[in-house]
């Protein structure tokens, strides 16, 4: 007897109370020379943080010894995935698409099962499945409504095993997918590819890694060159902010090209009436958004960035901001009569790397329920709340994404403000509008632990904790790990114990505002 249909067209988050995917992926990063690359980030590219492998991390960094780790228990050997196909050889049957169906097997008392449409390009189309089905066989049919009579892929996954079949509907079936189970099968049909997901490891001014995966469980290193000729040295630093020695010392900007020959003076701009650097790069300090400019005459005056700035009596009061998204690089040097020399903003490696090699990196970096804000037009990496399309509001394809851990905040903090909308999280508006420390807690992931007096260990300054697991406001984690000592504004509360780039000094000679591309 058949057993009762299971309704498969929603794409259902599931508990994965009794039942989780196995997930043990680590290995090492280093350069060519065998140096290890500390801090690396490596990430799973298909997962989010609500659904695909369960309660395991899908992004990590790398340690002090350059090595990562996604999962649990022993690090598999090299080559275990060919060991652990061997050991499985024919007796498991992959899916096929067969008679109209696809047809498929689960061996285990309970497995995940998900089935996605993509075109023959690899463009997703939709997907078909995502449910828990016990041990048995089974036949699923497609609800191929709305898709052309052509040739596409359909990626099946069961349990961590994946197979990629090429099909095309023999006629337009309506209404709900249903999976069945059904006696047994035999038919075979070629096997297209086989990737389960991509690994991606991102260290900032070095080549990207990115390799796929047919399995969860495995050993993958990475050699990543680096692409940029910045060395760090004191010799490179002082040649980057020139002869300070010849700066004026009465309250000035002095604003440097640093656009690594990529545009000449006469397209690097600042103030309101976009002066070039060509006719003017020294001007008084005062209080103003002291605008910056790249290639002036373009039509959306997209390329600029800025400085938030309080002056008087010699006393600067100011701070270079993420907070409305990622421009262009910007660091700025201040020096005083008493001998204090300060620098913050970004990170001397972005002033030497391509302006797509940026990009690049951040689209890599980050999973994807934060790479839209990145794709809109490449001038601008947006901040989460200064998207037109709603990615995070009410409706949106990311609405549920702090849901749970706001669920779990609340319940670790009687008093908690009131559940909202992650655009509200990211912004720090409606409810968390009003409370630096609770916006803070959630766009840092650290709201689950001990507040202690006044919400010091939120506020701490070892900053080691923050951004470590999803979900989070990797927008912000991304810019902070390209700036200055870590120092930088990725959200609107990130002064919250005192993590943005922000510096209130007396006596000003001069400050040094470097322009990047």
């Amino acid at each position: 007897m058949k057993r009762a249909a299971v309704s498969c067209l929603m794409v259902t988050l599931f508990a994965w109370s009794g039942f989780s995917q196995t997930v043990n992926i680590c290995g090492s990063v280093t350069d060519p020379s065998g140096k290890p690359l500390t801090h690396t980030v490596v990430r799973l590219g298909q997962t989010t943080q609500d659904v695909g492998y369960g309660p395991m991390p899908y992004l990590v960094t790398t340690d002090a010894n350059g090595q990562y780790q996604l999962g649990t228990g022993a690090c598999p050997p090299v080559n275990a995935l060919k060991v652990s196909k061997a050991a499985h050889g024919d007796a498991y049957p992959k899916p096929v698409y067969a008679g109209g169906k696809v047809l498929f097997s689960v061996l285990q008392v309970k497995a995940w099962v998900k089935m996605s449409m993509y075109d023959l390009a690899g463009r997703f189309v939709k997907d078909v499945m995502n449910s828990t089905l016990t041990r048995g066989n089974y036949s699923g049919s497609i609800d191929t409504r709305g898709i052309s009579s052509q040739y596409y892929l359909l990626r099946v996954t069961v349990n961590g095993a994946t197979t990629v079949l090429k099909f095309r509907p023999l006629s337009r079936v309506q209404g709900t997918t249903m999976a069945q189970n059904v006696p047994e099968f035999q038919a075979r049909l070629e096997k297209v590819a086989a990737v389960v997901d991509t690994l991606h490891a991102t260290e900032p001014g070095y080549t990207i890694g990115v390799t796929p995966i047919d399995t969860l469980v495995g050993h993958y290193d990475f050699v990543m060159t680096k692409t940029t000729t910045w060395t760090g040295d004191k010799a490179a630093i002082a040649a980057f902010w020139g002869d300070t020695s010849t700066y004026p010392k009465n309250g000035q900007y002095i604003i440097l090209n640093r656009t690594n020959g990529a545009w000449p003076d006469s397209k690097v701009c600042w103030g309101g009436a976009k002066t070039p650097l060509s006719t003017q790069h020294i001007k008084p300090i005062a209080s103003e958004r002291f605008y910056v400019y790249i290639d002036p005459a373009d039509s959306n005056s997209r390329y600029f960035d800025f400085l938030e700035v309080n002056y008087g009596g010699g006393s600067f009061n100011g701070n270079s901001t993420r907070v409305d998204g990622w421009r262009l690089p910007i660091a700025f040097r201040l020096h005083t009569s008493t001998g204090i020399d300060t620098i913050m903003g970004d990170e001397y490696e972005t002033f030497f790397q391509t302006r797509q090699a940026k990009f690049d990196e951040y689209l890599n970096e980050v999973p994807k329920e934060f790479t839209p804000l990145a794709k809109v037009n490449f001038a601008n990496i947006y901040s989460p709340q200064m998207m037109a399309v709603n990615y995070y509001n009410t409706g949106g394809v990311y609405a549920n994404y702090f849901d749970k851990y706001q669920d779990s905040v609340i319940a670790h903090n009687p008093g908690a403000p009131a559940k909202t909308t992650p655009w509200n999280v990211l912004a720090c508006a409606g409810p968390l509008g009003a409370s630096a420390d609770w916006c803070a807690a959630y766009n840092r992931h650290v709201g689950t632990l001990p507040q202690g007096a006044n919400f010091a260990n939120w506020r701490t300054n070892d900053s080691a904790l923050y951004y470590q697991t999803a979900p989070c406001n990797y927008f912000s984690r991304w810019c902070h790990r390209r700036s200055i000592n870590n120092y930088c504004y990725g959200f609107a509360y990130d002064d919250d114990g005192g993590h943005q780039a922000f510096m209130g000094i007396g006596n000003v000679q001069w400050i040094a505002v470097a322009i990047g591309w």
